[in-house]
């Protein structure tokens, strides 16, 4: 049963925290004095007093001894399961009884020492048990979060269905917010799978849980900021601001390279000058640049499809373009392309709104949009805008 306390998200303050319940005051302030410069160190004579120290301050690791008077550290471990069933324990003992640890051990316990212990020894085991509980509490949390967001997804996602029957602007924003709900969705499979499967390495599941977090926290603020500039469009604002152009590609292909592993394309940026700067509405400029990439990604083949980002200054124009090595288009395909609702990918799913939309966005920063194109040799898209912002 999944308890208040193993979801809640308590703030993990930077200073890690130990819980030391030892009866014996020579163990227990060896203990707090040989940890303190790493932790912050909470001592407990008692099982209960330990016990209360963990409800109050939510330890990192407890460490226990088990022979202790009145309740002992077996039915301490007990109680603590009851209470928190991700904190890592360590057992203490000053005998060695296989039974005593066989016992601790199918309780709950992680790790079964005997004292004295090794000053090294204890130092290591601890860090090793601090790591684990901080992921292990930080995947519960993620299990839950996910839960409610799918369910959220999938509301949004239906509501925008609804909405995309309202005309063409209802449909660009639903067109908008495909591409960061699909990133979305894919970090989210990848991490639900990360979840259930507790025999991966936990350092590494950890690793890569608090990655695909950050990469869903990210898109789900593209999905905001894509809100807000629809209703700047609706109010007839376009918010302009300094980009630097390689920082933002750079961050760009990034977000998306899930989506490029999991199609097996090959995604890059070539190396923008550090001091290229365009000033443009940055939400604008990456739903015309993601829908450039989108629409590469369909065109070209798994395993040998490559799309190439490139920037560069010619004269008062910057040139952004996205190139690939797919089925290229005819002539007639790229006279009507760029057009709302023109799509060479029915049979797909397509729109016909994603170079529509890039030439929107071009368009309205004083800049132009045109493609190179050759059948069976790929297409280049190539956005330009003035250098000092039009």
């Amino acid at each position: 049963m999944v308890t208040p306390f193993d979801i809640a998200m308590t703030e993990q303050c930077e200073f890690p925290s130990v819980l030391v319940i030892d009866d014996e005051r020579g163990p227990r302030e060896s203990l707090r004095i040989l940890l303190k410069p790493e932790y912050r160190v909470l001592c407990a004579d008692s099982v209960d007093a330990g016990l209360a120290l963990l409800q109050e301050h939510h330890p990192d690791t407890v460490v226990m001894d088990i022979r202790m008077p009145g309740k002992n550290g077996i039915e301490g471990l007990r109680a603590i399961r009851e209470l928190d069933r991700l904190v890592s324990v360590i057992m203490f003992t000053g005998f060695g009884a296989l039974e005593t640890a066989q016992e601790a051990i199918r309780l709950g316990a992680n790790e079964y020492l005997k004292k004295p212990f090794d000053a090294f020894e204890i130092r290591g085991v601890i860090q090793r048990h601090v790591k684990r509980t901080r992921q292990k509490r930080r995947q519960q949390e993620a299990e839950v979060e996910l839960m409610e967001l799918n369910r959220a997804l999938h509301e949004e996602l239906e509501r925008r269905k609804h909405l995309a029957s309202l005309g063409q602007k209802s449909a660009e924003l639903v067109h908008d917010l495909r591409n960061p709900l699909a990133v979305v969705m894919g970090y989210v499979e990848l991490l639900s799978d990360k979840l259930r499967n507790p025999e991966v390495d936990p350092a590494g599941q950890g690793q890569d849980a608090s990655n695909y977090l950050q990469c869903i926290e990210k898109s789900v603020l593209r999905c905001r900021d894509l809100s807000e500039m629809w209703l700047d469009i609706s109010r007839g604002k376009l918010r302009r601001a300094s980009v630097s152009l390689g920082e933002f590609l750079r961050s760009l292909v990034e977000e998306w390279q899930l989506m490029a592993d999991s199609k097996e394309l090959d995604l890059s940026v070539e190396p923008c000058d550090p001091g290229l700067m365009l000033e443009v509405d940055d939400v604008q400029l990456r739903r015309a640049i993601l829908n450039l990439i989108s629409n590469a990604a369909d065109a070209i083949q798994v395993r040998t499809g490559c799309i190439r980002i490139t920037c560069r200054q010619h004269g008062t124009a910057i040139e952004l373009g996205v190139e690939d090595n797919g089925c290229g288009m005819s002539e007639e395909q790229i006279r009507h392309v760029a057009e709302p609702f023109y799509t060479t990918k029915k049979e797909s799913g397509g729109t016909g709104l994603g170079l529509f939309i890039a030439r929107q966005v071009a368009e309205a920063h004083g800049g132009t949009f045109r493609i190179q194109s050759e059948p069976g040799k790929g297409t280049k898209i190539i956005l330009t805008f003035p250098a000092g912002g039009g």
